[in-house]
């Protein structure tokens, strides 16, 4: 079983890699000549003088990068509270002895409801019923 598994990798390899050697000898270049190669040394980029560094400064910060016109902003987001709409009229405050409407819960009821025990429940709601009698 071993032997099959060798044979199959080794199979594989080979047809991956023979490919590879036929187009590293496509792709190779034609070997130099040794005169050419000793009449033109290979040399990185040279290094610029001071003067043409002075013009490659002067010329990099000649250009004008500003806009041709002045930015209009896009969107306003106004900050702090907003003005009530002219002509809408202020909100009216509730009266002091007015009753809920039907289907709404007063803040004082629903602070009954949310405590924890059935007892503390039903204290609470003896006090709203002594403090305000039903109208």
């Amino acid at each position: 079983m071993n032997k099959i598994r060798i044979l199959t990798a080794f199979a594989a390899l080979s047809c991956v890699s023979s490919p590879m050697l036929v187009l590293a000898q496509i792709s190779a270049p034609p070997p130099l000549a040794a005169s050419a190669a000793s009449a033109q040394p290979l040399a990185g980029p040279r290094a610029l003088t001071p003067t043409e560094q002075r013009t490659n400064a002067d010329n990099a910060s000649a250009p004008d990068l500003r806009p041709d016109r002045p930015v209009v902003p896009q969107i306003s987001v106004p900050f702090g509270r907003t003005p009530p709409a002219p002509g809408s009229p202020p909100p009216r405050p509730r009266p002091a002895g007015a009753v809920t409407p039907p289907g709404h819960i007063g803040d004082a009821v629903a602070r009954c409801e949310s405590l924890a025990g059935d007892v503390e429940r039903a204290a609470c709601r003896k006090r709203l019923a002594e403090a305000k009698p039903p109208a």
